[in-house]
This record gives structure tokens, C-alpha cells and sequence, in this order.
């Protein structure tokens, strides 16, 4: 699949971007949408005709953002804040309270980005935690929001998931508090 002559540019867009991205200290990037779907062999209804990443980092990689790579790239930044804050509202808020605070930002930003960070975070399990998939055009999508490729970051993105998966709910914040177990320690 990765041989396939659609996807080099977009391949090669991947590779530049990581080297760009290595002056803004990423915790990790992550490749999601069809081409991650595409390359882990899940049946997606096209072939890819972008690259959605998202990158984690305390550095907004403006001049990344701005770049042309010979393909549409689309790349999100979030601050480390920000995706803890999604973690550790997935591990602690009551599922109306979490869930509500990633469909309030949907609403917001005109973009599902949130929920599909919480879903990558939660893993194929995300349907279970009560995230819905989105409909197009009054049907149901049945795309796999959860895949994602680990292009960076990987050790830190899988105790963060984990942190995140951990469910302990609006009591165990209190008791997690007192014995300092509370903050996620990347």
C-alpha cells in the first residue's frame, strides 16, 4: 500500500514535515484520517487526497503550517495543555461532562478535531465511551475515527492514552488528588 504511486507525494510530505517539526520539540505527531485509515488496511470509500496530521507541541509551528508540500496537508497543533486537558477529562468527568466539553468545542471551532483526539486517545473503543459517529448526509459515517499512525512520540502517546483509558471517574479525582496521582507525568 505504501508503494502505491497516489500516495508518494503525500508520503514524502509526512517525512518533511517531521524533519521540519523537530525544532518545535513535539511530544508526538500523529498521522489520522484516510490515510492513516488507508495504510492500516482498513477499507476506506476513496483513496486519500490529503494528510491530516496533528502535533502536539508547546511550539505553534507556524511556518510549518504555512508551507505547501505539493499536496493538501492538514495540521493541527495542540499544546500539551490542551491534550492532557482532553486526557484527563476523558479519565475523570462523568461521561455527560466529557462528553459535552468535546461537542461544545465542535461547536465552537467549526471542526471535530477534539473528538477525534478523544477517540484516538480512547482507541477502537471510543463508541463504548459514548462518542458518536458523525453523520454525512443523514447516514451514518462508518469510518474508524480512532486509527492513527504514531509518527513521533510514541512512549509519550502511549502512557497519555493509557492515563487517558483509565477511567476513575469524578470520585477517585478527590482520592487521587490527596496521594499526588492526579497530574498525568509525561
Amino acid at each position: 500500500m505504501e508503494n502505491d504511486p497516489h500516495l508518494t507525494p503525500m508520503l514524502a510530505a509526512i517525512e518533511q514535515i517531521k524533519a521540519e517539526l523537530i525544532d518545535y520539540y513535539p511530544k508526538t505527531l500523529l498521522l489520522f484520517g484516510s490515510l492513516a485509515r488507508h495504510l492500516a488496511g482498513d477499507p476506506v470509500d476513496h483513496l486519500p487526497n490529503d494528510v491530516d496530521l496533528l502535533v502536539v507541541t508547546n511550539n505553534t509551528p507556524f511556518l510549518v503550517m504555512d508551507r505547501d508540500y505539493g499536496c493538501e496537508v492538514e495540521l493541527h497543533s495542540f499544546t500539551v495543555k490542551r491534550m492532557v486537558g482532553i486526557a484527563k477529562s476523558l479519565r475523570y468527568d462523568s461521561r455527560p461532562v466529557a462528553l459535552s466539553k468535546l461537542y461544545s468545542k465542535v461547536l465552537a471551532n467549526a471542526h471535530a478535531i477534539d473528538v477525534i483526539a478523544a477517540a484516538m486517545l480512547l482507541g477502537a473503543a471510543y463508541p463504548d465511551f459514548g462518542i458518536e459517529q458523525i453523520e454525512i448526509n443523514g447516514m451514518t459515517d462508518k469510518r474508524d475515527y480512532s486509527i492513527c499512525r504514531v509518527l513521533t512520540g510514541e512512549s509519550w502517546w502511549r502512557r497519555l492514552s493509557s492515563y487517558a483509558v483509565e477511567r476513575r471517574g469524578p470520585l477517585m479525582r478527590f482520592t487521587d488528588k490527596i496521594v499526588r496521582n492526579y497530574d498525568f507525568k509525561g
